[in-house]
C-alpha cells in the first residue's frame, strides 16, 4: 500500500493584532471605568452632604443626546469598514472609514459646544474638575480611536488590501466600539443622571 504525501496548508496568519487591540482596549475601558467610579463616588458623597452638584440647566441633555446617535451611527459605519476589509472591497472600506471619521470629528466638535454652553471653570469645585477630567479623557479616546481608523485608512490605501490583512481594521472597530460604550457610561452618568 502506497500513500500519497499532500501539500503542507498554507500558514494561517496569527491574529496578534486583533488580540493585542483587544487587551490594550480593556485596559483603556477600566481605566476609564475606575474615572467614572471616582465620579460617580463623588457626586453621592457632595449629595449625601447636601450639596448642589452641578447647577439646575448647566448641563442640558440635548446635544449629549445628538452626540450618544452620531456615536451609534459611527458604530455602523465602523462596522461596514470591517466588513468591506474582509469582503475585499477598497472603495466601500475608504467611505466607510471617511464617514467615521467625520462622525468622529462631529462628536468633538459637539463637546465644544458643551463645554462653551456650560462655562464650567475646572477649578470650580469638585463637579467641574471632574466633568472636565471625565469628558476629556473620552475626547482623548475619541481621539486615539480616530488616528487609528487613520492609520488604517491610510494602510489600506498605500498597502495590500484583502482578507487576510483586515485584522488592522478589525482591531480599530473593537476599539472604536469600545469608545461608543464609554461614551453611553458618560452619556449616561453625566447628562442623565447629573
Amino acid at each position: 500500500m502506497r500513500t500519497t504525501a499532500l501539500p503542507a496548508a498554507e500558514a494561517t496568519r496569527p491574529r496578534t493584532v486583533v488580540v493585542g487591540a483587544l487587551l490594550a482596549t480593556g485596559a483603556v475601558f477600566m481605566a476609564f471605568a475606575a474615572l467614572v467610579a471616582v465620579y460617580v463616588q463623588q457626586r453621592q458623597l457632595a449629595r449625601a452632604t447636601g450639596q448642589e452638584w452641578f447647577p439646575e440647566g448647566s448641563v442640558e441633555l440635548g446635544p449629549a443626546g445628538m452626540m450618544m446617535m452620531t456615536l451609534v451611527l459611527s458604530m455602523v459605519t465602523v462596522q461596514w469598514a470591517v466588513q468591506a476589509a474582509r469582503d475585499e472591497d477598497r472603495p466601500h472600506g475608504f467611505i466607510a472609514l471617511g464617514v467615521t471619521l467625520m462622525f468622529g470629528a462631529a462628536v468633538i466638535n459637539q463637546f465644544w459646544f458643551v463645554y462653551t454652553d456650560t462655562a464650567f471653570a475646572i477649578d470650580g469645585g469638585r463637579a467641574e474638575l471632574l466633568f472636565y477630567a471625565v469628558t476629556g479623557s473620552f475626547i482623548a479616546m475619541l481621539i486615539s480611536g480616530m488616528a487609528m481608523l487613520a492609520v488604517t485608512t491610510i494602510r489600506s490605501l498605500m498597502g495590500p488590501f484583502g482578507r487576510d490583512l483586515a485584522h488592522g481594521v478589525q482591531a480599530a472597530g473593537a476599539y472604536w466600539h469600545m469608545c461608543v460604550l464609554c461614551y453611553f457610561l458618560v452619556w449616561y452618568v453625566i447628562f442623565i443622571t447629573k
